[in-house]
């Protein structure tokens, strides 16, 4: 339709503009089995140190709505996760930890809400 409407001249109907469009909680799909690959990719890179690339590995999981990913995502940025890997030169993110433990729990985690819990009784 917004190809027949731009051959005519005119403007695309409003529908064919709000398909275009995604919001930015969209959730992206994958295929199990890739978002499975992805989890142990980041098990890897935590493992050995490389906090940073595995939250990229870790975010496109978490964007696929993976519970796990957004969890292990947050505790990247989580001052409590990053200690107990002995993990160096990574600056703790309380704000985003809490980000992704929301989201996580947005996803069907159960342990969501008690790291929750815990970052809220560090601040005080």
């Amino acid at each position: 339709m917004a190809y027949q409407s731009a051959l005519q001249g005119r403007a695309p109907a409003t529908d064919a503009v709000a398909e275009l469009t995604t919001p930015a909680d969209a959730i992206h799909h994958l295929d199990p089995d890739v978002i499975a690959s992805l989890l142990r990719r980041a098990d890897a890179l935590i493992a050995s140190g490389d906090v940073a690339a595995a939250r990229l590995v870790l975010r496109r999981a978490a964007d696929a709505g993976d519970a796990g990913a957004a969890m292990t995502l947050a505790g990247t940025y989580d001052p409590a996760n990053l200690a107990k890997l002995g993990v160096h030169g990574m600056v703790p993110d309380v704000a985003m930890a809490r980000s992704w433990y929301e989201k996580a729990r947005k996803f069907g985690s159960a342990e969501a809400p008690q790291r929750l819990e815990m970052l809220a009784s560090k601040r005080q």
